[in-house]
């Protein structure tokens, strides 16, 4: 049988299990393929083991613990990437095998030319929905109030959507953000970043979706915000510039969903309050995350 090791760039000071979405998603990739899960804790190079066929990199981390070490003692193993941010590259371990002349598969959610991967170590780039890994985690019966939120890192790309609907929207953000989204004009009610895997999302009624303007073109698959917000019970409200998202997804996205403004907004949240997410819409996404870990199984065992 065919020994897998699946490294993640999740950096903690134990090895014990993490909360973090990307360790959770290595964990339960690890578990699909039946291998070894290390990350970045500080002992996981005192005791090295070879003789992986596979090995797989969740994430990537410039900054990891997990030595070269662990590629050197399989030195004929398939080398794979998986990864849904395309504004991040190679992890450092994998880079240094790619340097010595190692090639290796991307699994991603997005296309290779978004990416700053250097395609000239890949041999093979699989698009498929590591978003929807999310999914089923957790459930939390929701609030089904009027409230709508939005959660997230300040990115530059975003501002414009930022201006469009921050002021009066409550925003859960680290606080080092909060200066840039003044500087933006816009006045918000912030809270405290939303701790999701223990139901604070199930408390606000909706979610405000957008997405960055590199995605509008660049297919990405819905975010992983879209799963928390199923999860949460939190009905999306898609800005308009998601549409070819929408169009490209397959879930069916009720049309009033999909808003221009905070006029837009608020009249949405007027048609839909109470509203649960759809049947369907919850059996695709369970089917979504389903075909992704039989996919990885495909492609890596």
């Amino acid at each position: 049988m065919a020994k897998t090791l699946v490294i993640d760039s999740h950096k903690s000071s134990n090895d014990k299990p993490a909360a973090n979405l990307h360790w959770q998603n290595a964990r339960m990739i690890a578990d699909a393929l039946d291998g070894d899960l290390i990350w970045s804790y500080p002992t996981v190079n005192d005791n090295v083991h070879g003789g992986y066929d596979s090995i797989v990199f969740v994430h990537a981390s410039h900054y990891a613990y997990t030595d070269y070490a662990w590629l050197e003692a399989s030195p004929n193993a398939k080398l794979y990437y998986v990864t849904n941010e395309y504004n991040l590259g190679e992890p450092r371990t994998l880079w240094m095998a790619a340097k010595a002349g190692r090639k290796y598969t991307v699994l991603a959610n997005h296309p290779h030319h978004i990416s700053k991967v250097v395609m000239k170590y890949v041999d093979d780039w699989q698009m498929i929905n590591l978003n929807a890994l999310v999914y089923g985690n957790y459930t939390y019966a929701n609030a089904r109030n009027r409230e709508c939120v939005y959660y997230g890192s300040y990115r530059d790309d975003r501002k414009k959507y930022f201006k469009k609907y921050f002021n009066g929207l409550t925003v859960s953000t680290h606080s080092k953000n909060r200066p840039k989204i003044d500087l933006l004009d816009v006045a918000p009610k912030y809270v405290n970043r939303l701790d999701i895997q223990n139901g604070d999302l199930a408390q606000f009624g909706f979610s405000l979706y957008i997405e960055d303007e590199k995605t509008h073109t660049a297919y990405n698959y819905l975010a992983n915000r879209f799963y928390e917000s199923l999860n949460s019970g939190a009905l999306c409200l898609f800005d308009e510039s998601c549409e070819n998202t929408l169009g490209l997804c397959g879930y069916p996205i009720e049309r009033d969903q999909v808003i221009k403004s905070s006029t837009d907004m608020l009249d949405a949240i007027d048609a839909f309050a109470g509203t649960r997410w759809s049947a369907d819409i919850l059996a695709m996404a369970a089917k979504d995350k389903q075909l992704t870990l039989d996919t990885i199984r495909n492609i890596v065992s």
